[in-house]
């Protein structure tokens, strides 16, 4: 049992290791990428130096006109909820998720190679701990999941 503590605590710190490192390159890697989590840099506008006909100025405004009658009977969008800007606020999701996952994924792999050793059993409570692992796991990801779309929906 002392076997199983020891070596337990050291997969999950290297794991959560593992994990966090993944998550951080994830994020840069995300950051990178047009259009990812990065803010937006928008470019100086040059005042003196526009050459634009008049004829499409006046074009621009017409379909400014139109495009503003339009949204007119349009609904604006709504706030988004408290829970909402909450969730998208907690970062941290992905990352209990990326240590989460390759913990039950390692339990249930010890688990099966007990569970085919002659001589030996798998201890009686091992079971339901990799099935709570599991489940926890599983929710970690649907959380971060749900993280995700609270980000999107907050921008």
């Amino acid at each position: 049992m002392t076997y199983f503590l020891v070596m337990g605590s050291l997969v999950l710190s290297v794991l959560f290791t593992l994990g966090w490192a993944l998550s951080r390159l994830l994020r840069w890697i995300a950051g990178g990428l047009p259009g990812g989590g990065g803010k937006a840099k928008r470019k100086p506008v040059r005042r003196g130096a526009t050459r634009q006909a008049g004829a499409a100025k006046a074009s621009r405004s017409a379909s400014a006109g139109t495009r503003s009658k339009a949204k007119a009977g349009a609904k604006p969008p709504s706030e988004p909820w408290r829970i909402t800007r909450r969730l998208a606020e907690w970062h941290s999701s992905t990352a209990l998720a990326l240590v989460a996952a390759p913990t039950y994924l390692v339990a249930r792999l010890a688990e099966h190679g007990m569970s085919f050793r002659p001589p030996h059993s798998v201890p009686s409570g091992f079971n339901a701990l990799v099935a709570g692992l599991g489940w926890l796991a599983a929710g970690l990801i649907l959380l971060a999941l749900i993280h995700r779309l609270a980000v999107w929906r907050c921008r």
